[in-house]
């Protein structure tokens, strides 16, 4: 499986980040697991460039470091 990226903040499946409205990590809204890219519910205002095939990310990410 592969790590995806939510195109919104940049936060990944192994690096949530913290939904206030719901008090808990973030979860996806949109997925696209082959693309290994995503928009998160703390990015909900991009959900729709994402629904218009828009998968620019917003944020500059780092990839994460292998083991």
């Amino acid at each position: 499986m592969s790590i995806a990226t939510c195109i919104g903040c940049g936060c990944t499946d192994t690096q949530a980040c913290y939904d206030d409205e719901a008090d808990a990590g973030c979860h996806w809204e949109r997925l696209d697991r082959r693309a290994g890219l995503g928009v998160c519910s703390c990015c909900k205002e991009v959900i729709e460039a994402w629904d218009q095939g828009d998968r620019q990310i917003r944020v500059p990410t780092q990839p994460e470091a292998q083991s």
